[in-house]
């Protein structure tokens, strides 16, 4: 009824709050940008210091129409995992016995082809770390359509889950880590922060599980993992086939020690980084190559380049003009991004 009032309201053209001029289009697509919008309508709650309350202001509105929760501060990730776990044997595992493991949470589904594929390669990085006595355990939370659809698709995972019938839960975990899409599979250390909101790339990428966490990396291989890159504003370095060995080893250290600066930074201020770092071996790269070809004048494979992408601003980016970029550079590009120096271009 509270929402459908709003909508009325909203219609009637008579919103009882407070507006951005809508000659401000800079600043609302900053805002956009800063609250990763995806979609409309969106809700992004603030507290008065300005630290986000909740990102998803709609749903708790949807679920609170008078108000009696406000300001709608979302649960700690231990009021929503909850304290049983069902194993394999049918048995109950609560989250005490748990106490100092990693815990993933998979969602997923039967139905789901991507899940069938990565349901196998994650049992076998389950099975490589529990053989070296690494603390860490899984917890299914299905998306399947029904009770026995859950019971055949468990039986290829060794790991606990979430009793089907607790829907409500599942629901809330979703909620929580923003699910949109599965596979995903959510990463919570020992203390039960998020080391990673999704790991199904990283986990795809490194079956002997050489990089368990999978906890933020400062520098990304572009071609093995592009999935932040339509979310965040990003340095690519891409390199050249006659750049000297020594030269990009430099400029890969300048990256990786600039993106571990703003994932610190992020971890303080409690908010997303305000950079992605990214690298490719080669302007051929199967993803590489689309975002070079996306742009003005195709790149040559013998050079290198350094480029910022800004693909939630519409798909914009800026090429360093330079056929040997250097470490000092990395720096310089970020301030003049933040300035308003750069001539970003348009991704064709």
């Amino acid at each position: 009824q509270w929402y459908q009032r709003r909508v009325a309201i909203t219609a009637g053209n008579s919103m009882p709050w407070k507006a951005l001029p809508y000659s401000e289009r800079d600043r609302k697509a900053s805002l956009s940008k800063k609250f990763k919008v995806s979609g409309i309508p969106t809700l992004v709650i603030l507290d008065p210091s300005g630290a986000i309350i909740t990102k998803d202001g709609r749903t708790q509105i949807d679920g609170d129409p008078e108000g009696a929760n406000f300001p709608w501060v979302p649960p700690e990730v231990k009021d929503v995992l909850g304290t049983e776990f069902m194993s394999k044997d049918g048995k109950t595992v609560t989250l005490s016995e748990l106490e100092g493991h990693h815990i993933a949470v998979y969602f997923s589904a039967h139905w789901c082809p991507p899940c069938k594929t990565f349901t196998p390669n994650l049992a076998k990085v389950y099975t490589t770390l529990k053989d070296k006595g690494v603390k860490l355990e899984i917890i299914f939370a299905s998306s399947d359509k029904n009770e026995e659809e859950f019971d055949e698709y468990y039986k290829e995972m060794p790991w606990l889950a979430l009793p089907y019938v607790d829907r409500e839960r599942k629901l809330k975990l979703s909620q929580k880590f923003g699910v949109t899409g599965i596979p995903c599979l959510v990463v919570l250390g020992p203390d039960l922060e998020i080391v990673n909101p999704n790991a199904r790339n990283r986990v795809s990428n490194d079956l002997e599980a050489a990089e368990f966490p999978w906890g933020a990396k400062p520098l990304i291989n572009l071609d093995e993992d592009p999935s932040n890159i339509n979310d965040y504003v990003s340095v690519l370095f891409v390199k050249g086939e006659g750049m000297d060995e020594g030269a990009a080893k430099a400029m890969m250290d300048k990256l990786s020690a600039s993106g571990q600066e703003y994932i610190n930074k992020a971890k303080i201020s409690k908010e997303d980084p305000e950079f992605m770092f990214f690298f490719s071996n080669s302007a051929s790269g199967k993803v590489t190559s689309s975002v070079i070809d996306a742009m003005e004048g195709a790149a040559q494979a013998d050079r290198p380049v350094l480029v910022v992408l800004d693909i939630p601003e519409g798909g914009k980016y800026s090429v360093v003009e330079t056929d040997n970029p250097t470490p000092d550079m990395i720096d310089t590009v970020l301030e003049d991004y933040k300035a308003g120096k750069l001539t970003m271009k348009q991704l064709n």
